[in-house]
């Protein structure tokens, strides 16, 4: 029987490069939709097929498509959601349709012809909101039957996600993702506490304020376990993952007082915990990161899907991921690049952040 194959949306993005990566070292035949040529060697070392071309107009390539067994979404523009979506959309329904037709036509052996593919939608665990800080009365952790509560500038990826996931199920079956804030390779947005503390060991005498306090929850999860997330959904039997939304987290949540104190001892500088001042200072870009408290429970997933997390957290591998950051920034990676041009308050651009996306 041939290798399954899946198509990721958003390949060079910090969830999709990832994703990419998973599904082929798990011997899939995998294709990697992106728009950018810069990013077409980086999918191929990782013998993912570069594709290049938009969900706008899938024309230009999908005659070049096999069938396709999976499709993974892990494109958005937080800008213009909506127009975005609805091309994204359209494009998976076309995929979809080319890909039964195919199978029907090619029925072999103990294929089943008539699978519906399986799209998986990431959206976010900021869906949820926050809860309260480590200490506080009421923390339990977000769940999948926890109530919907995203902040205004994710509300319509939100809705988007409940839409697909249960408007289309005579074209595909689908699951929806909520990974956590993530770290690991070229960091995303954790990353943005290695530039902090880079920039106050220089320009603030080794003071670092950051806007938060140290009970805030961080619940991440490395890129990597992620990937690794996404195949295990592909692969669980069908009739328990179809039409599930599932959190992605690791094994148990951070305290930013943990991952200061580590920062403080790499980076050599002094922590204090402070009030923000929107748009004054680089606290407007760390806000999102450091002052979101979040608990994010993935026991459905592991139930399900027998997925496990398997890199160390944040505080405990923090200097090989500062390292692994530090390569990505000398190599100007574009997932490099594009935290960079988030992270635009005074010390590290101009203008307001909007760190809630991927």
């Amino acid at each position: 029987m041939s290798p399954q194959t899946v198509l990721v949306t958003g390949a060079n993005g910090f969830i999709g490069s990832a994703v990419c990566r998973a599904f082929s070292l798990a011997g899939w035949t995998t294709y990697g939709l992106t728009r950018s040529d810069k990013s077409a060697a980086d999918l191929s070392r990782e013998e993912v097929t570069p594709i290049i071309g938009s969900p706008a107009d899938p024309s230009k390539f999908l005659s070049k498509l096999p069938a396709i067994d999976v499709i993974v979404s892990c494109s958005e523009d937080i800008n213009n959601y909506e127009a975005h979506f609805k091309d994204v959309l359209s494009m998976i329904r076309q995929i979809c349709a080319q890909r039964l037709k195919t199978k029907t036509q090619r029925q072999t052996g103990s294929e089943k012809p008539n699978q519906k593919p399986l799209v998986i939608f990431t959206s976010g665990c900021k869906d949820y909101g926050m809860t309260p800080r480590h200490g506080e009365p009421g923390l339990a952790p977000h769940t999948e039957d926890s109530p919907l509560r995203p902040p205004p500038v994710l509300v319509k990826r939100c809705e988007s996600a409940l839409q697909i996931l249960t408007a289309y199920t005579a074209e595909f079956d689908c699951i929806v993702t909520r990974p956590t804030t993530l770290y690991g390779r070229t960091g995303s947005f954790y990353s943005l506490l290695f530039l902090a503390a880079d920039q106050a060991k220089t320009a603030s005498n080794g003071a670092l304020q950051i806007p938060s306090t140290p009970d805030s929850i961080l619940h991440g999860a490395h890129v990597d376990d992620v990937g690794a997330a996404y195949v295990a959904m592909a692969t669980a039997p069908r009739e328990v993952v179809a039409g599930q939304a599932y959190n992605i987290s690791a094994h148990r949540y951070e305290t930013l007082g943990e991952i200061m104190t580590v920062v403080e001892q790499v980076h050599g500088v002094k922590v204090s915990y402070v009030d923000s001042h929107p748009g004054t200072d680089f606290q407007t870009v760390l806000k999102p990161v450091v002052d979101f408290p979040q608990w994010v429970g993935s026991d459905k997933l592991r139930r399900d899907t027998g997925w496990t997390d398997q890199k160390p957290l944040f505080h405990e591998g923090y200097q090989v991921y500062r390292n692994a950051y530090n390569v990505a920034a000398q190599e100007n990676s574009e997932q490099y690049l594009r935290v960079k041009r988030i992270a635009n308050g005074p010390i590290f651009g101009s203008g307001s952040a909007k760190a809630w996306g991927r």
